[in-house]
């Protein structure tokens, strides 16, 4: 996880010249020197121990590790050598390389973050390649804090009582307006404009930040927001960047956002992203859809919520959401544009996919939003807890609602399937969503006729139609451990006729005793327990064509239903009726899954008329 920010310390003292190309801003050059600098002036102990409470234990400082769970410290700072390191989990790194991973901050962010703190410059040689400086942003960032404050100072005066009613009509707790600095924009004679020129701020200025339009040719200037509830946007720092505007009354735009600014592109940024930065490591990241879904849920206690601005999910929203969580929860609405916009956001990351990091999508009943959920108890956690992954969400946007009888239809179903997997960059990845939209096509749409019933006969000495259910028996457990909490007793109860079986079996026992299913992928344990071969075996297609249910695509009711049916045929023992009925389905189902099953067979001589 993070044993690759060990190797930062070297990078940085062996590289003369380090080139950083930030999500926002220019392109900056920072000199190895600069770096060794900043680490010297700066004290570890200091940065981590405001994430990590530390005692100093000789030489050293522990505390409880923020990269784990642990109840007993592992983790050690070294004043002296300058870094971090967990005994636990083996995390390890410098001050630089802890922003990165427990704030998750990029490594320029890191370095200007730091830098900042002990009165480092960035060195002359930072070249700005056609950008703004930092001085020259001093003024808007200066400008749009003031507008925060007197927005927010708006919201609980007297004479403006509508915007705090509002917010009380959405059920607005004082302390979650306060966390989210939540304003309002009056109308009036400019009233910000005067304001803020009180303070120093010019036209231009104001123009700069967005807080100003520019009217008609021979009109001023006016202020872009009036009448609205203000929600400042803030950029991963905490500092606002922008503001988003709801009127209070009827009327259109319903929101509003500041333009494009030197500081605010809204494809790359997410409202609510330093709030939930705060709960990385324990809460799930939630992308909703709008200002007041991020609001509910923090305040109900979904503390990972954010949401785009506005737009559809970019793809620099996506890799922003990456540094938070590996597969944020993306949540849209169950009518026909919700589902759209799921299916666009599904396309936009295919191309982005890397291992271990994906979406997941949660699809919100007809009529409902996440702040109408959290109303009734525990609703919107239910909508999460049946998240689709994106490989079966992608499956449900192509085949909702319509039918695939003819072979046209069925073809052109299997092109879409391709045209996504080609567009899948890392190979790996796109290898195993070939097999998975396959998996689904034969299930769901050649073979949505068969049942349980349809397992074959095979008449080999070396793999025997008892085999083929011992084989798949263990298949469904090592698809789907959780089967074990109702499975193991009958599992223990059975006699495995191959001995490795058996073997296998009682590992699989093992780890079901060992502890919690959650900590360890069990199909990695029984690799790393030497069954490689076993598992080759059991997952190979002359075993995994006889009964979907065992893959790891099957539903959890269909992989019971397979295990009950599998596990009665080998307790009662296997005859002549078995044979015949398997015999008797594959003959009448005529389907193109009992074909290829048929052929399947007919190529490794498995079964015999």
């Amino acid at each position: 996880m993070v044993n690759a920010l060990g190797k930062l310390k070297d990078l940085y003292q062996n590289t003369l010249l380090i080139i950083i190309e930030p999500t926002e801003g220019p392109i900056l050059q920072i000199q190895g020197k600069f770096l060794e600098t900043l680490r010297a002036r700066l004290s570890i102990a200091e940065v981590v121990g405001e994430k990590v409470k530390l005692t100093r234990k000789g030489r050293e400082f522990m505390g409880l590790c923020p990269f784990h769970h642990e109840k007993t410290p592992s983790f050690t700072v070294n004043e002296e050598k300058e870094f971090y390191h967990c005994f636990g989990c083996g995390a390890h790194g410098d001050a630089i390389g802890f922003l990165m991973e427990a704030q998750k901050y990029s490594f320029m962010e890191a370095v200007k973050e730091l830098a900042s703190r002990v009165g480092l410059s960035l060195p002359e040689e930072t070249s700005e390649k056609g950008g703004t400086s930092q001085e020259d942003l001093t003024p808007l960032r200066q400008v749009l804090q003031e507008a925060s404050a007197w927005f927010h100072n708006n919201l609980f005066l007297a004479r403006y009582s509508e915007s705090l009613r509002y917010a009380e009509r959405r059920s607005l707790k004082t302390e979650t307006l306060k966390k989210f600095n939540i304003g309002f924009a009056p109308e009036g004679s400019s009233p910000l404009e005067k304001y803020l020129k009180t303070k120093g701020f010019s036209d231009e200025i104001l123009l700069a930040a967005g807080l100003l339009a520019q009217g008609e040719t021979t009109r001023p200037p006016y202020e872009r927001f009036r009448k609205r509830l203000m929600f400042p946007i803030q950029d991963a720092q905490g500092r606002v960047v922008a503001f988003g505007g709801r009127l209070l009354d009827k009327g259109e735009p319903k929101y509003l956002n500041s333009p494009e600014t030197p500081l605010f592109s809204k494809g790359k940024l997410l409202y609510g992203y330093y709030q939930a930065k705060e709960k990385a490591n324990t809460e799930p990241l939630i992308v909703v859809e709008g200002y007041m879904d991020v609001i509910s849920l923090h305040q109900a206690g979904f503390k990972g919520a954010v949401a785009p601005l506005g737009t559809a999910l970019t793809e620099d929203q996506i890799v922003l959401a990456w540094r938070l969580s590996p597969e944020p929860i993306l949540c849209f609405d169950g009518d026909g544009a919700g589902l759209k916009a799921a299916a666009r956001a599904a396309e936009r990351v295919l191309p982005l996919l890397k291992p271990g990091y994906s979406l997941r999508f949660a699809i919100l009943p007809q009529g409902e939003d996440p702040d109408s959920l959290v109303q009734k108890g525990d609703r919107f956690q239910m909508v999460l807890n049946q998240a689709h992954s994106l490989v079966d969400a992608l499956w449900l946007f192509l085949t909702h609602g319509k039918n695939f009888k003819t072979p046209e239809q069925k073809a052109a179903l299997q092109k879409q399937c391709a045209l996504w997997t080609q567009g899948i960059q890392d190979g790996e990845i796109k290898k195993h969503y070939h097999y998975a939209f396959k998996d689904l096509f034969y299930k769901n749409i050649v073979g949505k006729k068969a049942n349980i019933q349809s397992l074959s006969p095979l008449r080999k000495t070396n793999l025997n139609l008892s085999s083929i259910y011992e084989h798949l028996l263990l298949a469904i457990l090592i698809n789907h451990p959780i089967l074990l909490d109702e499975a193991s007793d009958d599992l223990a109860s059975l006699e495995f006729k191959e001995p490795k079986l058996h073997d296998l079996r009682n590992g699989i026992l093992h780890f079901y005793a060992a502890g919690p299913l959650d900590e360890m992928n069990l199909k990695d344990y029984l690799l790393k327990q030497g069954f490689e071969k076993e598992l080759d075996d059991i997952f190979s297609s002359r075993v995994l064509i006889h009964g979907a249910f065992a893959s790891p695509s099957s539903s959890f009711e269909g992989a019971r239903e397979g295990w009950k049916e599998i596990f009665n045929r080998i307790q009662h023992g296997l005859g002549k009726k078995d044979l015949q009925e398997a015999q008797e389905h594959l003959a009448e189902e005529m389907s193109e899954e009992a074909w290829h099953r048929l052929k399947a067979l007919k190529k490794t001589t498995l079964l015999q008329y």
